[in-house]
């Protein structure tokens, strides 16, 4: 069973047992997340699509951690006196659990 959820803007694949990275959630570890913009719920070769979402759908999660991703480096180069400017990034993630796809 595997569901598409739609967390702030985002859609992510989800199955039960799996561990999705998502964007930084403001809850601790360890708490319980619920996704209720399920869009789509598919199982053994039978689809729900929503309209836009599946009425009475949810799928639950415990939060794992919070980390961090891989860093990004981007330059530019000032060609009037051959100066580089660099900057640096690194983009907070949440790792959830998914425990249960409901609908």
């Amino acid at each position: 069973m595997y569901a598409i959820v739609n967390d702030r803007g985002h859609q992510y694949k989800v199955r039960e047992g799996e561990v999705v990275r998502v964007d930084l959630m403001p809850v601790d570890k360890g708490a319980q997340v619920t996704f209720d913009q399920v869009m789509l719920i598919g199982a053994d070769g039978s689809v729900k699509v929503g309209n836009p979402q599946v009425a009475g759908a949810r799928v639950t999660g415990v939060l794992e951690e919070h980390v961090k991703g891989e860093k990004t480096v981007s330059r530019r180069r000032i060609w009037t006196n051959k100066h580089v400017v660099r900057h640096g990034h690194r983009t907070k993630y949440s790792l959830v659990k998914i425990q249960k796809i409901e609908g």
